[in-house]
């Protein structure tokens, strides 16, 4: 078959999910093409109803904010969900203008490419479950998103074995740091733990400075994909108190890296960790729920050994490339078989 992935560019990990995917379509043997389009058709998704997709295409895979603008008849569509930005849970961490833009635009964006779509797709249930329940439309189906297990390895020689009663506990954090990605609790986690603890954090593509923090945090800057992977496999843990997830990617490498994770018991993230087997889930905005799941793993051995491993095994089980990949293609090759949202789907 011949994928075609349109989408705009918006410097996040959609955008990586996106080229991992049409990699992983050509891998199985397929011709895949992820074409990226400016960031400024976000706000004006029909203007690319004139975008060709390449000769012989198809399969159509395109994002929910602009699925409409790729349909095509006589081609099977898919689109896909990655963070509901209409979630109520979302309100607090968008700014006014945010809100008129997601309430107003996008919100018809999404009930467009949904009623046009043959199958619409979700990270994560959590995300498929937000979509029915505030567009009112069918359940789309939930396709878990994926990350390299073959690339995101732990390393040939474990050394955080080598001296780890002799040094502080070391945990990491990725992405964008933001309230939203629970910023604000990190730093205040990080002060109740004090001495015994350190945490490095890279700054996202945001790039923000920061001040006032505590002598136990420090900021690795922006990372290439061999630095983010290194850092992953020198971490004790991922400490990842996000508020709102659509399926975190990196709480899926550092698994990979076999680096278990303490991240909020909310939205997506129960879905990618196990509860005291590849990490703790902590209730939302509970800094000393969070300070004590540090503390329990840093004192316990045994148990951070148990979640190494068992975080690697639950990576490469849930999270590959190629089991993402074949249900991408078992869809495409049937998709009456499921249940599409077309336009009777809308209420």
């Amino acid at each position: 078959m011949k994928f075609w992935l349109p989408y705009t560019r918006g410097g996040s990990g959609a955008d990586v999910s996106i080229a991992f995917l049409a990699q992983g379509l050509r891998q199985a043997g397929h011709d895949a093409t992820a074409q990226a389009y400016a960031h400024k058709y976000q706000y004006a998704p029909w203007l690319l109803r004139a975008a060709r997709p390449p000769a012989g295409t198809d399969v159509i895979i395109s994002n929910s904010w602009n699925g409409f603008a790729f349909h095509r008849r006589g081609l099977v569509n898919i689109t896909v969900e990655r963070l509901f930005v209409l979630d109520p849970a979302y309100g607090p961490y968008r700014s006014l203008a945010q809100t008129i833009f997601h309430q107003t635009l996008v919100r018809h964006f999404l009930r467009r490419s949904i009623a046009t779509a043959d199958v619409c797709v979700a990270v994560s249930d959590y995300t498929a479950e937000a979509v029915a329940k505030n567009l009112r439309v069918a359940r789309p189906q939930t396709i878990l998103n994926a990350v390299d297990t073959t690339f995101f390895t732990p390393a040939p020689h474990d050394a955080r074995l080598d001296d780890r009663a002799a040094r502080p506990f070391r945990m990491l954090f990725v992405g964008n740091f933001t309230r939203r990605k629970g910023a604000d609790l990190i730093i205040e986690i990080m002060r109740r733990l004090g001495q015994g603890f350190e945490l490095a954090f890279t700054s996202g593509r945001l790039g923000t400075a920061y001040d006032n923090l505590p002598a136990n945090m420090r900021c690795l800057g922006k990372l290439s994909l061999e630095e983010v992977r290194e850092a992953y496999r020198g971490a004790d843990a991922l400490l990842f108190p996000s508020r709102l997830e659509g399926l975190a990617r990196t709480v899926m490498e550092a698994l990979a890296c076999g680096t278990p994770v303490i991240a909020a018991n909310t939205s997506s993230l129960p879905e990618a960790v196990d509860h005291l087997r590849t990490g703790m889930l902590c209730p939302v905005d509970d800094v000393a729920a969070f300070a004590a799941a540090a503390n329990r793993l840093a004192a316990d051995e045994n148990l951070w050994k148990s979640m190494v491993s068992a975080a690697r095994q639950s990576a490469v089980s849930r999270f590959s490339l190629d089991r993402m990949v074949g249900e991408y293609i078992a869809l495409a090759s049937a998709p009456a078989s499921t249940q599409p949202l077309s336009a009777s789907s809308v209420r």
